[in-house]
């Protein structure tokens, strides 16, 4: 057991805090040893472990809820978040340029709320206008997926996705000129 905040290099140690805290969270994250692999349970998604590339891993608590999470402090500067969420990455805007309010940290949830709320508007009030708000929110799905791209997750899913949305703000967009 490490204390809060501590960063754990040994190999062995960042396994064993791994392994236990995908045991206490079976309805959020699955830990395939041999593979090694974690599966986010609520996207389905896969993201494989590459012991080698693990610099560090840190126990902590989320400041505003309390909940305990672990970072996976990667080689590359990156990390990724084992959460009661799931997996979390950090969204990234090298595509998009900067978004006001985008999160440290975002998951596969995260994709699917925010997805969910753009159909919504598109598929059942086709008399409204698509305004920036609703420009913002699908730039933010593209940062996420970004990002979930960039820890080593298939987002080809999630793509086919953004380009339905895309394709029906550009169809509604030029409905209005």
């Amino acid at each position: 057991m490490s204390r809060e905040g501590e960063v754990v290099k040994d190999r062995a140690a960042q396994r064993s805090l791994v392994e236990r805290f995908a045991r206490e969270r079976p309805s959020a994250l699955l830990l395939d040893s041999e593979a090694p692999a974690l599966l986010d349970v609520f996207s389905g998604k896969t993201l494989t472990v590459d012991w080698a590339r693990i610099a560090g891993v840190a126990e902590s608590r989320n400041r505003d809820t309390g909940a305990p999470y672990l970072a996976l402090l990667r080689d590359d500067g990156r990390q990724v978040i084992l959460a009661d969420v799931g997996i979390a990455f950090e969204p990234l805007a090298s595509a998009t340029g900067p978004l006001p309010g985008l999160p440290s940290v975002a998951c596969f949830r995260d994709f699917a709320a925010t997805a969910a709320r753009i159909e919504h508007h598109l598929v059942d009030h086709p008399a409204d206008p698509v305004t920036r708000d609703h420009l913002d929110l699908f730039l933010f799905l593209l940062a996420i997926v970004d990002g979930a791209r960039a820890v080593g997750f298939d987002v080809s899913r999630e793509e086919r996705r953004l380009e339905r949305i895309l394709g029906e703000i550009e169809a509604r967009r030029s409905d209005d000129d």
